[in-house]
């Protein structure tokens, strides 16, 4: 490989790492929205606590079947299109769920529940999508001795997604109503 190919593939590495990074950040942006709002909903008597457990179970049994199932599709598609439909999926869940709660005067508590639900576990599908294309990529530009390490700083796209999650989604509830905060997320 000549000087002028080795610094090529270091920058496509670098970019493709700081790609699955910034793409898995913005994956918890949308998966943790619901955390930042559950106070909020409760106090509108929207929905109630208990709702809102069933309604996180239903994003946790689809993220658990879908990390299965889309790992093995992962392998077997295009990595890039494969984690951006997962994201853009999700995105839309949590606007649609935006969207159903500025509606929520109009529309009876049964009606929002059901619809949360189906909704976030949507977005739980979605959002098994994200790991396993960035794992992919990763494994594809970083060799065995360097492999680790990357992985290490990619861990950190959970931290980073979190802190995007309570910051702006928070910022954006805490100005807006919780309803916007799902807007928020998907924007983000």
């Amino acid at each position: 490989m000549t000087p002028a190919d080795e610094r090529r593939y270091r920058r496509l590495a670098m970019e493709s790492f700081v790609a699955a990074t910034l793409g898995y950040s913005l994956y918890y942006v949308c998966r943790t929205s619901l955390n930042v709002m559950k106070k909020p909903i409760i106090d509108s008597g929207v929905l109630d606590a208990a709702d809102l457990g069933v309604i996180g179970s239903a994003l946790l049994f689809a993220y658990a079947i879908g990390k299965l199932v889309n790992g093995f599709i992962a392998d077997h598609c295009n990595i890039k299109r494969f984690m951006a439909t997962g994201l853009i999926v999700s995105l839309v869940a949590n606007l649609a769920m935006g969207l159903c709660g500025m509606a929520s005067t109009a529309i009876p508590t049964a009606v929002i529940f059901v619809v949360f639900a189906v909704l976030w576990g949507v977005n739980g599908w979605a959002q098994s999508m994200g790991a396993p294309p960035a794992i992919i990529s990763l494994s594809r530009w970083f060799p065995l001795s360097r492999r680790g390490t990357f992985y290490g700083f990619f861990s950190a796209s959970h931290n980073i997604g979190e802190f995007l999650s309570f910051i702006f989604v928070g910022l954006i509830v805490s100005v807006a109503g919780w309803q916007w905060g799902f807007v928020g997320s998907a924007v983000a």
